[in-house]
């Protein structure tokens, strides 16, 4: 089963920090993080000098990346202070975040999976057919959860169904099939 991304529970709202993964465990003895990413650019953290980790409900707290490891896509992480794995452990499932400034920046035609919840959802007429919900992570694609009304429904996000994504104007737009709202 994939990861629930919920846009109102699993990442911080403040416009000053951008979610980019999460605590997944430790990796060793010394205190070392593997770390689960929710970005396209996760090459961008390399260079980071440091990062928020939050933990449920406590406030941020900031800590200086003392190495960053990749082998093939999976990242692992030294953070200053965290020096065991009793440490490192306590850490699972804490999000990352970095400063809204140094996180990556999406180019024309991008943006960020956390913008679409809320964004008003058109069938290829102009239908509305109600707003993202949340957006469910799997690993083939993301799966956007739309609520209208009573009806509550499932679109995967290829481009076989999304024909357009406008975040300027918060609306996304879809190819309906026989099956797919009822």
């Amino acid at each position: 089963m994939g990861e629930k991304i919920d846009g109102m529970e699993n990442v911080d709202f403040s416009s000053e920090h951008r979610f980019v993964g999460t605590v997944q465990g430790a990796k060793g003895l010394k205190g070392e993080l593997r770390i689960g990413l929710f970005t396209a650019h996760p090459a961008h953290l390399a260079s980071l000098e440091s990062i928020y980790l939050k933990i449920d409900d406590s406030p941020s707290t900031l800590y200086t990346i003392e190495k960053t490891t990749w082998k093939g896509s999976k990242l692992t992480i030294k953070l200053h202070g965290i020096d065991d794995r009793n440490t490192a452990e306590a850490l699972r499932g804490a999000k990352l975040l970095v400063p809204e400034e140094a996180a990556y920046q999406p180019g024309e035609d991008e943006y960020f999976t956390e913008d679409l919840v809320g964004m008003e959802v058109v069938d290829t007429e102009g239908t509305i057919l109600g707003k993202i919900r949340e957006v469910l992570n799997y690993p083939a694609h993301d799966v956007y959860v739309i609520s209208g009304g009573k009806n509550e429904f499932l679109v995967p996000a290829v481009h076989e169904y999304i024909r357009e994504v406008n975040v300027n104007t918060g609306r996304v737009m879809i190819a309906v099939i026989d099956g797919l709202i009822d």
